[in-house]
């Protein structure tokens, strides 16, 4: 069996090869991975692994907004400090979601449990693409109540979409602000990462309505929304992905 360790934390990347080891000594680990940025680069030129052990937080951010872009089509196990993140590790290839510290006991189970999927013969590209094709049922409506109106805004015709003090205001097309209730960390799950980037923690933008973008203070960036004044500031950790997103 090949397989694959993404993990940033040396001792935690430690634990898992001596667990995958004790169970099998003839396991290849053939990379272990500490960012992104390096899955990325390994899967340019390799090929799928039989079984990815996960962390979630990595270096360089969280690791579901790459793993949407199915690049890993192999079954995951999942293995990290929080316990948030189930729904998102099972709408990829989650089979499994291991806390830390990792018990030998729990890691026992999580490959029995890839043991017996692979007995049935399963075929994990073929389930990678379905729940990724699954997933593209992204949001296309947002709806606006008023005191006086229910008014339905398209999400392709939202420039942008900004979070104030628990609420959203979506930035239509002629740059008005429409506020709606909903959460913003949510939001960003379902909407086209095609077209739509968090650039902050209260701000995403659409790319098709980007008009401008400067350099800014801090190795931030300054982005211009067509027809709304404002300008959107990109936060210094988000800066360089949102880079990469653009390209």
């Amino acid at each position: 069996m090949k397989v694959l360790i993404i993990e940033d934390e040396t001792i935690n990347i430690e634990i898992i090869t001596d667990h995958i080891l004790r169970y099998n000594s003839k396991t290849e680990i053939l990379a272990t991975l500490k960012s992104k940025e390096e899955v990325e680069k390994w899967y340019e030129s390799n090929q799928q692994v039989d079984l990815v052990f996960s962390d979630i937080e990595l270096l360089d951010g969280n690791v579901f907004s790459l793993l949407k872009t199915n690049i890993i089509k192999s079954p995951i196990v999942f293995t990290t400090a929080y316990n948030s993140f189930y729904q998102d590790a099972f709408d990829v290839n989650g089979i499994a979601y291991l806390l830390k510290p990792i018990s030998y006991n729990k890691f026992c189970k999580a490959i029995e449990k890839y043991e017996g999927l692979q007995n049935k013969q399963v075929d994990w590209q073929k389930i990678s693409e379905t729940i990724h094709g699954l997933n593209n049922n992204y949001k296309e409506r947002i709806i606006i109540k008023t005191k006086t109106e229910i008014k339905i805004l398209t999400t392709k015709n939202t420039g942008a979409i900004l979070s104030n003090s628990g609420k959203c205001i979506a930035i239509d097309e002629n740059g008005k602000e429409n506020e709606f209730r909903y959460k913003l960390s949510d939001l960003i799950k379902e909407l086209n990462p095609k077209d739509f980037f968090q650039i902050n923690r209260g701000e995403i933008v659409n790319v098709n309505f980007i008009e401008k973008i400067e350099p800014y203070f801090g190795d931030r960036l300054a982005i211009s929304i067509k027809n709304y004044k404002q300008h959107l500031i990109t936060s210094a950790s988000n800066t360089s992905e949102f880079r990469k997103w653009l390209e």
